[in-house]
């Protein structure tokens, strides 16, 4: 079968809106700071949006995830950064939070539940994870925990050291043309991109001209890609 690349992108998967984390797992490529520790600025968070809301037009945007190599809680207009993704995004399409858990309180999950987030929680510190977890719930917007570094571990395509566990899946990004903006408004490939090597354009191009294709960090990565 010819491989058809590169494919035109059919949603924004993922805003990273921060690279910064107050933990220093080792099975994190945050600590190598293979890019600056850095927010993304609101006006670069906005130009996203107006990306997001473009293919929400084109009916192929099916969620927004908040996430990236960084703790997304400790962008400083996170819960701002919430309410418009909500307000783009509209009332059906998921919007998803992944956290460690040691900024989620009831205080904060009371003023995120209007928005209907779907919160993840990772159970990076079992003792702040766990109180976390319990105040997503009392809120209603707990989706499930992350325990992946344990049962279902990967290496970061060779990223990090690690063992990898996970089972082989294709890569759903590539699949399905999910892209991921980088904390500088680069768009990339790919969900594991710790150095923004897969960049292939900005979130200021037009948005007909974006189109993916596999990378090297394809060939060391535990998802394979499509044809």
């Amino acid at each position: 079968m010819i491989t058809r690349y590169p494919r035109p992108v059919r949603e924004v998967h993922q805003i990273e809106l921060t690279t910064r984390c107050n933990l220093r797992c080792r099975y994190c490529p945050s600590p190598q700071k293979l890019r600056p520790h850095e927010d993304m600025t609101w006006e670069t968070f906005e130009v996203a949006l107006a990306l997001v809301a473009f293919y929400v037009r084109q009916g192929t945007q099916t969620e927004l995830s908040l996430t990236g190599i960084g703790e997304s809680l400790m962008h400083p207009r996170f819960v701002e950064a919430v309410a418009r993704s909500r307000e783009v995004l509209g009332e059906r399409r998921e919007l998803v939070i992944t956290t460690n858990g040691l900024g989620l309180d009831d205080a904060l999950c009371a003023v995120l539940a209007p928005y209907r987030p779907q919160v993840f929680v990772s159970l990076h510190r079992p003792e702040k994870a766990g109180p976390a977890v319990e105040a997503a719930k009392r809120a209603g917007i707990f989706a499930g925990a992350n325990p992946a570094p344990s049962i279902s571990a990967f290496d970061w395509a060779g990223q990090v050291k690690w063992h990898v566990s996970a089972p082989k899946t294709l890569c759903d990004y590539l699949r399905l043309g999910w892209a991921v903006v980088l904390v500088d408004g680069r768009v990339t490939t790919c969900c594991l991109d710790a150095t923004g090597g897969g960049s292939f354009g900005t979130v200021r191009d037009d948005p007909e001209t974006l189109r993916m294709s596999p990378w090297k960090l394809c060939e060391s990565c535990h998802m394979e890609v499509p044809r």
